[in-house]
């Protein structure tokens, strides 16, 4: 499918780019598997090179605020996921391949995020959540 002006969506629900930060889409795509690799007699490699390949991303997200933030989690889906799935963060995304330069759907996990709060407003009751980064990884 040619490219619809987003680049990555969980599920059904296409994340806004305006959640991420300008150079914030780093993609390594079709990342090939070896089943066996070796060197002969003559230093010559031999690669035996699966069929299926895996793609990784990493998604710089923008600073946001608490409320920014729920609707954030809300896109990615996670607490509507089963108990299980939900555990281990499996996700079903659509993503923009920039080796194919198509989109391609597979199942991910979301590695463990870190998130640094800049400010919190204790009259407002608010959190002001710096940019932080999300890494998925294709089962």
């Amino acid at each position: 499918m040619a490219y619809s002006g987003w680049l990555i969506k969980f599920g059904n629900v296409i994340l806004p780019n305006s959640f991420l930060l300008a150079d914030g889409w780093t993609s390594t795509p079709n990342q090939r598997l070896e089943a066996d690799a070796f060197r002969d007699a003559n230093a010559l490699l031999h690669r035996e090179t699966l069929e299926n390949f895996k793609t990784s991303m990493r998604l710089t997200i923008r600073g946001m605020n608490l409320e920014e933030r729920r609707a954030f989690d809300s896109v990615i889906g996670l607490a509507t996921l089963p108990n299980d799935e939900r555990k281990q963060r499996k996700l079903r995304v659509t993503y923009w391949n920039d080796e194919e330069l198509e989109y391609k759907t597979g199942n991910f996990y979301m590695t463990d995020p870190e998130y640094t709060i800049h400010t919190t407003d204790d009259i407002k009751m608010n959190i002001e959540y710096n940019s932080f980064e999300l890494e998925f990884v294709e089962y």
